[in-house]
């Protein structure tokens, strides 16, 4: 129908009209391209992106000096009346950058240090928000291991929570967490009743609170330096699955 035709002067016009709504649409995908390149280049920074796992592994090791904390009465791993320096580790069983450590260079760090004399090192919990509620059920179970079997299983089961979590907060393949309870030689109707317990969320809930008062926003974040006969800890924080290079510069300072 006539009516419903388009004129030569009106298909001019449209013509025009459509190359400017192009150029504007090209014009802002541009612009929106080089702000997201622009983002991606910067570095991560703040208190949302410190939760975030806190790491991607940073090539050198110290962010911070002058951090303080405590052994607590939490795990240790080493002789506290010989070391001169202590490793506090605060942790989250379902940060997959604290897996990275655990998988490649705790048992570094304690053969080096630990094995020697020269170290110990301690856990603390960490659980982060977006991990639970596995992550701190898992640090519950641990801190309930503990209490019936001691520290070395302790860190026994707790390097078994890390070699078969899925991670980021999945949690363990069905029937696994029984199955290293047992590993570790403890009973898992009594870790299991003793994990639901307020005393074992309220010595996650310590830790928490210590790592905060250290600085600590994020996993695996450790407080480095001397130990103290007090149990306290003096020296420097560092962030994230740092290899075993990052470690040994802070070490090796506070063995001087």
């Amino acid at each position: 129908m006539e009516g419903d035709a388009m004129t030569s002067s009106e298909e001019g016009k449209f013509g025009k009209d459509a190359l400017l709504v192009a150029a504007a649409i090209l014009l802002a995908s541009l612009i929106i391209a080089g702000a997201i390149v622009a983002a991606i280049g910067k570095p991560v920074s703040g208190p949302t992106a410190a939760n975030k796992d806190a790491a991607q592994a940073p090539a050198a090791a110290p962010t911070d000096s002058n951090a303080t904390t405590s052994l607590d009465d939490d795990p240790v791993l080493g002789d506290k009346t010989k070391a001169k320096v202590a490793i506090v580790e605060f942790s989250d069983y379902e940060c997959p950058f604290c897996q990275r450590f655990h998988k490649e260079t705790f048992d570094k760090l304690v053969k080096d240090y630990v094995d020697t004399g020269k170290a110990v090192i301690a856990f603390r919990d960490f659980p982060l928000s977006f991990h639970e509620p596995n992550a701190s059920m898992e640090a519950a179970t641990a801190t309930c291991v503990r209490k019936e079997k001691g520290d070395k299983a302790y860190f026994a089961f707790s390097q078994g929570l890390f070699e078969n979590t899925i991670s980021n907060g999945k949690g363990l393949p069905a029937g696994k967490l029984d199955e290293l309870i047992r590993k570790a030689g403890a009973n898992p109707g009594t870790v299991t009743a003793c994990a639901a317990s307020d005393e074992a969320k309220q010595e996650i809930a310590k830790d928490i609170e210590d790592g905060g008062k250290a600085g600590v926003s994020g996993t695996p974040s450790f407080i480095v330096g001397t130990l103290n006969a007090d149990g306290t800890v003096t020296g420097e924080r560092i962030v994230g699955a740092v290899p075993l290079d990052g470690f040994k510069t802070a070490i090796e300072k506070y063995l001087k």
